[in-house]
């Protein structure tokens, strides 16, 4: 019976048992199949489990990103988890940078303090993002039920992608973020209306909602957010995420200003306290787009294939 290595880290996460849980697989061989690696990512159950599929020179790693669902050709906690195992694991040192050659790009991962990898932060450069459909407030709190005076309506409703899709929602305060609720109904036909669910949209992934607002938690964040999504037939949250929170940079640049150093706590409304950094720049119609976190190794294993 053959096996693989692979790690649980926590990604964007101060501590342990902070933060989102990542799975990492190193299949170095190639000996899990793209079923396999469905299967084993449905056994894991986080948000995402990755698999490093080849290196190449040192330098550039192939690596596959699945849901319990489904393959996804980005994510941002993934990125950033699996490049500290990547550093830690299999190189002989610790570079400042390294690439991640993933379905929807090359992404490149900088690792701020090399020689401190563990206290570090490792930032992902996303790619240049892809502004959609502005939706009216009125449409938000009429078909998701969010009383439109929890709506932020100085700043706009926009669809971001850098590789995945949100739509950005501005809340006016964290009482709304904390008590914001979807029911699944509503959630899966305001999607479908608009063919953003996995069924009818053009990639096959369902769009998913990310909430933000300046009100915080903690004097240090800058704004607290909340990512909703629809998977597996049911309502989820996530913890931490990467790639929404670079459509957020994208958004803030677009709408705001031309510069962003800010952080951002994500979980708290679920007990997974996250804080992710964001910097970025937007020059004409060129947005440069960095977020960084910590990732806390958690666990690692062999799992039997």
């Amino acid at each position: 019976m053959k096996r693989i290595p692979f790690y649980i880290v926590d990604v964007f996460a101060s501590n342990k048992y902070e933060g989102n849980q990542l799975a990492v697989f190193l299949d170095l061989s190639n000996e899990v199949s793209d079923e396999q690696m469905q299967h084993i990512a449905r056994e894991i159950n986080f948000a995402e489990t990755t698999f490093v599929k080849a290196n190449r020179n040192n330098q550039a790693f192939v690596v596959r990103i699945f849901t319990p669902e489904h393959e996804v050709p980005f994510a941002g906690h993934p990125s950033i988890g699996t490049s500290y195992i990547i550093a830690r694991f299999l190189l002989p040192n610790v570079p400042e940078s390294l690439i991640l050659t993933l379905t929807h790009s090359d992404i490149t991962i900088r690792i701020v303090e090399p020689d401190a990898l563990d206290q570090s932060l490792l930032f992902m450069r996303q790619a240049q993002p892809e502004f959609r459909e502005y939706i009216p407030h009125q449409e938000i709190a009429q078909e998701l039920g969010i009383p439109f005076d929890q709506l932020d309506v100085s700043l706009p409703v926009q669809e971001i992608s850098t590789g995945l899709p949100y739509i950005i929602i501005p809340l006016i305060h964290k009482e709304a973020m904390d008590t914001l609720t979807l029911p699944y109904n509503r959630f899966r036909d305001f999607l479908y209306k608009r063919k953003k669910y996995r069924t009818n949209s053009n990639t096959g992934h369902s769009t998913s909602l990310f909430f933000f607002t300046t009100e915080t938690y903690e004097p240090a964040s800058m704004y607290n957010t909340r990512m909703l999504l629809l998977e597996n037939g049911r309502l989820s949250e996530d913890a931490a995420t990467g790639s929404a929170n670079g459509c957020l940079l994208a958004y803030l640049l677009a709408h705001r200003t031309n510069a962003v150093d800010a952080l951002v706590e994500q979980g708290f409304q679920m007990n997974r306290k996250s804080y992710i950094y964001l910097n970025g720049s937007r020059t004409a119609d060129t947005y440069e787009l960095n977020v960084g976190g910590h990732t806390q190794l958690v666990a690692e294993g062999h799992w039997y294939v």
